[in-house]
């Protein structure tokens, strides 16, 4: 356990002087005992003392490992997945498409947008972060089973998705396509990227500034669900779209 910069060194102390009467040799020996034993019980009074008021030691309690482990695990949670795309979407805030920043009232802008899209029938919102919206829709609500033609279902939440993205301009887009592992890898790949394409291409036909928004397909890689399963491959057979903003 380190207890912090000072450590003690038990080598060399002194014993203290001690006054006595009577031999002279029983004199010596009480003073050899308490010369060893003075020293250790003044080095543990002064642990017991940095650990109990020393500002720079970080102290825990069982509470206080709980908040460290929901922190570490929902940080770990976003670099594992819920956050694909970021990276993109972080290379868009930093060009001019987005302009300025949105300041301190970024959390309040991201909850009215994510209240908008809520409302989208077939869209469901999950508040990734303070900056980010991570849209998804109802599964096979977009395409048909290997197919990258939008339905003519999809076409009209997208409008509605659309909508709301044009009102809310200082957002980064990016459109994640994702497949179930039916068929080969290059053709899931393929796939997934045309998938994100098209929804992307419907998404600037609409009005939405190409600058803004990019398409990103991950192909099998990165399954919700079992795929041994219908309705595992059916989850896995999806398009997602992240939103970032930027405080500053």
């Amino acid at each position: 356990m380190i207890l912090g910069p000072w450590q003690p060194n038990l080598v060399g102390l002194p014993a203290p002087p001690t006054a006595g009467r009577g031999d002279p040799m029983l004199n010596n020996l009480k003073r050899s005992r308490l010369g060893g034993l003075v020293p250790v019980l003044a080095v543990l009074g002064l642990v017991m003392g940095c650990a109990a008021h020393e500002p720079g030691i970080e102290r825990s309690t069982k509470r206080d490992k709980t908040k460290k482990g929901i922190a570490i695990g929902a940080a770990a949670g976003a670099v594992l997945g819920a956050v694909l795309g970021e990276g993109e979407a972080d290379e868009i805030l930093a060009g001019a498409a987005i302009g300025a920043g949105i300041g301190a009232g970024i959390g309040t802008y991201m909850d009215r947008q994510e209240e908008a899209l809520a409302n989208i029938p077939g869209t469901s919102v999950e508040r990734v972060a303070e900056d980010m919206l991570l849209i998804k829709f109802d599964s096979d609500i977009l395409f048909q089973v290997d197919s990258s033609i939008l339905s003519g279902v999809s076409r009209a939440t997208l409008n509605d998705v659309a909508a709301v993205l044009m009102e809310y301009r200082k957002t980064a887009v990016i459109i994640k396509g994702h497949t179930d592992a039916t068929g080969s890898e290059i053709h899931n790949q393929n796939l997934s990227e045309r998938r994100a394409t098209a929804v992307m291409n419907h998404l600037v036909g609409r009005g939405l500034d190409p600058s803004r928004i990019t398409a990103v397909g991950y192909g099998e890689a990165q399954p919700v669900a079992s795929n041994d399963m219908a309705a595992g491959r059916a989850l896995n057979r999806r398009v997602n779209i992240l939103l970032k903003a930027k405080a500053r």
